[in-house]
């Protein structure tokens, strides 16, 4: 939320100024406007000191804002910033390298202190982020820095012209103690335990490091945004507003969850008594400090709310600059997105981002995109994948919000859905943020995974909001879960499951089929469609189907199961987690305990019927599922098998449950053996050599192997990370459905492409169309789209792909053949 106040740019008396800094920092070549270079450095470093969430990063900021961009003094770049002028209008083409001589000269004032190698690589890294060591070469990057030309000895003489030595020292001591603070801390976290399980000390002084660039990458830009777009600086909420807007909506929030409760008295359900009870707890333990917590209740327990009241109470408390929602998936998202706004009563105290959000003007739009880069919001509602991306993109969009989480409240609902590839990664990233960015982090889950008890790169022990689940459990037990994998020898085929929903049909009004595949759920869906159409409403789900084709579906699902019609749903994985719709019976193909658990939460779900609905595990043959591609799953499946082994053979060390708390715990263990040196450290490969993420962004040996071979001994760097190479492999979505298509789904897409193809459409038009398309795109292979061949076409010159209608199917999603009726039109 930021209005125009701070610092203001010199706009008038361009000449005069001129005379007292002629040295220009930004030109508006169409108004001859200029933006002094001393006034930019003064700009920035009032930003980055007003934005700063740590104490500890004050000096060490405010010395990387003073040099960053100090290369400009040279006279390589006034040159350009002159011609620039001359030619209004004109394209002026000069690549003028201006971040060196900052990171140099900070060096040479502080030489051999990690507080100037902290600071040189955030200004080399402003404009993109760099590896320490050179992967190809084997040169730090230091070597490289000093190695280009420029004219340092005039840099450095303009720049002392306008910049006292004496104020700059006394930042430069500051920085050496706080910087050897930092590693102090880091060595007492990590040396916790002996040997240490929370991973190396390097990846939090890259955190550090990362959270650095980040101030200085929303410093810079704000600055230079407001200085061409002729506005005042942007002012974040001071603490006083930010308490106001936390007080204002308390008082709301329990209103209306006071009204919430006297609707839900007259419905006389023992289970809203336990949803209180559960709510109660979590305002109590807003009263504790900082901490990282592990908030473990039954599906339909109400987390929610009682995950927010917390987080309001707590932020009150302890003076917090935001609260962060963040969500495995767009359909938990919007749905609690939903809910969060109304529980608040102010839509402006919340932002919801994600790739789905449609704005109906441009000033709304734009709005939006200022918010969405800078998370400068009180409650911002987002996904896994955008935090992920903040904390370990190379993009510098990506990087820019990463200071936005310091001083916050985080919960990450539904955790066990996030990637299995970042699971050491985000318990890192978890740690960082939960032991030395003052904030509290809350894990929401039913079934909560085991992430402290890794042998490696471990989160820390969480405190449990909620304890004795299993009471909580058994109260919200509407569900039977049975093993039925063995029914089939070798797995069931397609047509072995249609015939046991044959057989399950006639006494369950609602079946909801979950499976692994989206080829298997189709499949299964044509062939349910030849016999049940009379007799049920029959649905297919999947991410086969573009977001706006699967929302309807829901909406039509939801409207069919209140009227209580009988119906079949198949579905993958994707409605497992937050979708608020409930059958009377679930079969899950096997998967993790987790999974079937989460599946089960669709079952009986405010508990209609009295009896428990039946949940039934089954297997599907090789041939039907196909799952060698996916060795997450296979590996779930594993896991699982031995849950299954350990409850037919000795129930009581489960508890007698499947879905137990013992049970959850006896599967990650289970798990996680599995994935550990396999999965988890985010394995990739640089030029056909083996690595991970982890140990890019912590040692990285592969680079400290080319600089050991470069120059015969090994590398002594104070920082060795692979920023950059680690950020350009960083994927969460990964790349077997990274190639984005738009369906011609309906008369609104096609005008949509219609506009978008026209090509004197102006840049910010273009992305306001393209924003209203995410909701009719959808990810597939790359061998997909050459399957598809001229079926895909492209307009925005080639920028967009598009699908041909006659490939598109509002029951399945995209399909491989045109529909029957275009084989002969």
């Amino acid at each position: 939320m930021q209005s125009a106040g701070g610092v203001c740019h010199i706009r008038k008396n361009d000449e005069e100024n001129k005379k007292k800094d002629p040295y220009l920092a930004h030109v508006i070549p169409e108004t001859h406007q200029i933006q002094p270079l001393l006034n930019h450095h003064t700009n920035v470093r009032h930003l980055i000191l007003n934005n700063c969430p740590l104490e500890i990063l004050t000096s060490v900021a405010w010395l990387a804002a003073t040099f960053h961009d100090c290369g400009k003094y040279g006279p390589e770049f006034q040159a350009y910033m002159e011609e620039v002028l001359e030619k209004a209008g004109e394209e002026v083409k000069r690549n003028v390298d201006h971040s060196t001589a900052g990171g140099r000269l900070i060096t040479s004032l502080a030489p051999g202190m990690l507080a100037s190698k902290i600071i040189s690589t955030a200004i080399y890294s402003h404009h993109g982020l760099a590896d320490c060591i050179n992967m190809e070469s084997g040169r730090s990057l230091e070597e490289e820095r000093n190695e280009k030309k420029i004219d340092y000895d005039t840099i450095t003489e303009r720049f002392f012209q306008y910049t006292d030595i004496d104020v700059i020292q006394e930042h430069i001591d500051r920085a050496k103690a706080d910087s050897l603070k930092i590693m102090d801390s880091i060595a007492e976290m990590i040396n916790r335990d002996k040997p240490s399980v929370y991973g190396s000390g390097n990846f939090y002084l890259g955190m550090y490091e990362r959270l650095l660039v980040s101030l200085l990458i929303d410093s810079d830009w704000s600055d230079t945004a407001s200085f061409f777009e002729q506005k005042g600086l942007p002012r974040r909420l001071s603490k006083e507003e930010t308490q106001h807007i936390w007080e204002q909506s308390i008082a709301y929030f329990e209103d209306y969850l006071s009204t919430l409760t006297a609707r839900d008295e007259k419905k006389k359900s023992p289970l809203n008594v336990i949803r209180q009870e559960i709510s109660d707890i979590c305002l109590k333990a807003a009263e504790q400090p900082d901490k990282l917590y592990c908030l473990t209740v039954p599906t339909g327990a109400g987390k929610t709310f009682s995950g927010l009241r917390f987080a309001l109470h707590h932020a009150q408390k302890y003076e917090k600059q935001h609260i962060m929602y963040v969500a495995p998936f767009n359909s938990i998202l919007e749905q609690n997105a939903e809910e969060i706004r109304n529980a608040v009563g102010n839509n402006e105290f919340v932002l919801e981002h994600h790739c789905n959000i449609v704005k109906e003007s441009a000033d709304e739009e734009e709005k939006y995109r200022r918010l969405t880069e800078t998370w400068d919001c009180p409650i911002i509602v987002t996904t896994a994948v955008q935090v992920l991306n903040t904390l370990f993109s190379g993009r510098k969009r990506d990087i820019r919000r990463m200071h936005s989480l310091c001083n916050s409240i985080i919960i990450f609902d539904e955790v066990q859905a996030f990637p299995i590839n970042c699971t050491e990664l985000f318990n890192l990233a978890v740690n960082f943020l939960s032991a030395f960015c003052n904030t509290t982090v809350v894990l929401c889950s039913a079934t909560q995974p085991t992430l402290a008890k890794l042998p490696k790169n471990c989160m820390f022990d969480a405190d449990h909001m909620v304890r004795n689940v299993d009471r909580y459990s058994e109260e919200f037990k509407r569900t039977k879960i049975q093993d039925m994998t063995d029914l089939v020898s070798g797995g069931m085929s397609v047509n072995d499951l249609k015939n046991f929903i044959d057989e399950i049909f006639p006494d369950e009004e609602s079946i909801l089929v979950i499976v692994n595949t989206k080829a298997c759920a189709k499949a299964l869906y044509e062939l349910l469609e030849g016999c049940y159409n009379d007799t049920c409403i029959l649905y297919h789900l999947s991410t086969n189907m573009c977001p706006k084709n699967r929302q309807e579906q829901l909406d039509e699902i939801k409207q069919s199961l209140d009227r209580t019609k009988r119906v079949i749903c198949v579905s993958t994985q994707l409605v497992e987690a937050g979708v608020d719709f409930s059958f009377r019976c679930v079969i899950r193909s096997m998967a993790g305990l987790d999974n079937i658990i989460q599946a089960a939460g669709r079952c009986n779900r405010n508990k209609k019927n009295p009896d428990a609905g039946p949940v039934y595990i089954v297997r599907m043959s090789p041939e039907a599922e196909h799952l060698s591609g996916l060795p997450d799953i296979k590996a779930a499946q594993e896991a699982m098998e031995t849950v299954l082994h350990q409850y037919r053979t000795c129930p009581e060390s489960l508890d007698g449950k499947l879905d137990s708390q013992k049970a959850v715990a006896f599967y990650y263990r289970q798990f996680y053996l599995k994935m550990v040196n396999i999965k988890t450290n985010y394995p990739a490969s640089y030029r056909n050599t083996p690595c991970n993420l982890v140990d890019l962004l912590s040692d990285n040996k592969l680079g400290k192997s080319q600089y050991t071979n470069v120059h015969g001994h090994r590398a002594k760097n104070v920082l060795n990370q692979a920023f950059k190479t680690a950020g350009e492999l960083f994927r969460v979505i990964p790349d077997d459905e990274g190639v984005k298509v738009v369906v011609e789904y309906d008369e609104e897409t096609k005008k949509l492409l219609n506009e978008l193809d026209n090509p004197y459409l102006g840049l910010k038009e273009q992305k306001e169309i393209l924003r209203k398309l995410q909701v009719y795109t959808v990810g597939i292979s790359e061998y997909r789209k050459e399957k598809l061949g001229r079926a895909v076409t492209s307009v925005c010159q080639g920028n967009v792909l598009v699908l041909s209608e006659n490939y598109y199917s509002k029951k399945t999603g995209v399909s491989d053949i045109p529909k029957m009726n275009d084989l002969f039109s």
